[in-house]
């Protein structure tokens, strides 16, 4: 099998508490980066819960549960937000 590169941009913050964090469990930022993708495949799902949607999301799920339409998202608009998220 031939292995594949993943690239994410990462607060630079983070991921040195992330390697450190990983470090004491014996784990390389890679491995546990492999670790959490092996889960999500295995239990169809991402492996934890997320606790503390933002408003927006919050919202979209409101919308979704009483059946109301939803606009659509673009990747593009995504990311920009992502992006525009994590510069803060």
């Amino acid at each position: 099998m031939t292995d594949c590169v993943i690239r994410s941009r990462i607060d630079p913050l983070i991921k040195a508490k992330a390697d450190k964090l990983f470090k004491h469990m014996g784990l390389t930022l890679s491995e546990a980066v492999r670790l959490f993708l092996y889960q999500s495949v295995a239990e169809k799902r991402i492996p934890f819960n997320i606790e503390m949607p933002n408003a927006i999301t919050r919202i979209t799920l409101e919308k979704a549960e009483k059946g109301e339409k939803i606009s659509a998202t673009s990747l593009d608009q995504l990311s920009q937000e992502w992006d525009e998220e994590c510069e803060k």
